[in-house]
């Protein structure tokens, strides 16, 4: 189980009078599905002045190095593994033995320990990440407190390798990546951002996600998220750039604020007597994709797919969940019908 941060209400919030006017109208006023989707837009222009920005964006070493151990072990396993990207081991020309040698015995560490196992959802792994996102970012040294005294002797072993042959690179490539979303996350994210928290119904995490980008991400997508809100996310994939690695960074941190749709439709499933499986998961995609192309000029929009669609996501029992988003889902995201018309209809309609 993943640690939760809990999100409270201190005090009064500095739009609550716009709220109260709000919640006077609609006490007196005919409520509608579409009446109520233009008070939820009223609401979200209210509350449109935040001012701490969305992400706080790292290219951490430490993090890095052991983010591409773990590929490093993964690729060895010799199996096919979806969240492994398509690449070689790593190799460096003019690499000398005892180099070969130290590098080696790192990645055999990682193997022995973690081949077998998956990020997501691992706590040891969860937390091994989290604690190494508190690292320096230039990795000028490595506080070993909560972390396993044998990983840690791998990663100092390991790190003057990694920055000597492989970590410039890696860093410039982070760097890159940051780089050209900076643009698209000022000007698209605060719009889609209002239209995600509103569709999911539950507000974007009060600080900054923290994102830290590095060149390898074994997980599907090569990209997770935990919480407390912490996404890592492959920059150097082909499939995480432009308008896909945007989107997709949206979906990532869509998982910090979907507990209410994840109980919406678990309650609606009890009370259906359903199997509602990763619908949730699903919904999150189709949502950003959905709302980004709606926020693109409309040249572009004819010509993005979303990346769901893009890269197969729907795909076994995700063609199900595919079906009732199009119909069931999307009436809702066009405001044509209420949430909870909509969390029943897409569970009554799976078969």
């Amino acid at each position: 189980m993943h640690h939760r941060r809990q999100f409270t209400k201190a005090g009064m919030h500095p739009y609550a009078f716009a709220s109260l006017l709000l919640l006077v109208w609609l006490t007196f006023a005919q409520v509608t599905p579409a009446r109520s989707r233009q008070v939820q837009e009223l609401h979200h222009l209210a509350a449109s002045g935040r001012t701490t920005p969305f992400f706080d964006f790292h290219s951490n070493f430490w993090v890095n190095l052991h983010q591409v151990l773990f590929h490093e072990a993964k690729l060895r396993a010799g199996k096919p593994d979806r969240g492994l990207q398509s690449a070689p081991p790593l190799s460096a020309a003019g690499m000398s033995k005892q180099d070969e040698v130290d590098w080696n015995a790192a990645v055999s560490f990682y193997a022995a320990h973690f081949r077998t196992r998956q990020q997501h959802g691992d706590d040891q792994l969860v937390q091994i990440n989290d604690d190494l996102a508190e690292q320096p970012d230039d990795g000028a040294h490595l506080n070993p407190a909560g972390l396993p005294p044998e990983m840690v002797a791998a990663l100092q072993s390991a790190a003057l390798i990694y920055r000597k042959y492989w970590w410039p690179a890696h860093n410039e490539s982070n760097e890159n990546w940051m780089a050209s979303r900076k643009e698209q996350v000022q000007d698209l994210g605060p719009k889609l951002a209002s239209v995600m928290t509103r569709d999911l119904h539950q507000p974007w995490p009060a600080a900054p996600i923290r994102v830290d980008v590095c060149y390898y991400v074994v997980s599907l997508g090569y990209a997770n998220t935990t919480l407390p809100p912490h996404i890592t996310f492959s920059g150097s994939d082909p499939s995480n750039q432009d308008l896909s690695g945007f989107e997709l960074l949206f979906h990532e941190a869509s998982h910090t604020f979907a507990d209410t749709i994840m109980n919406a439709l678990s309650a609606e499933a009890r009370a259906q007597h359903k199997d509602v499986g990763d619908l949730w998961h699903s919904l999150l995609f189709y949502t950003s994709g959905v709302e980004l192309r709606r926020l693109l000029p409309a040249p572009e929009q004819a010509s993005f797919t979303p990346y769901a669609y893009r890269y197969g996501v729907y795909r076994g029992t995700w063609q199900e969940y595919r079906r009732v988003l199009e119909t069931d889902w999307q009436v809702y995201l066009d405001g044509k019908t209420s949430f909870q018309t909509a969390i029943h209809s897409m569970v009554a309609d799976l078969k």
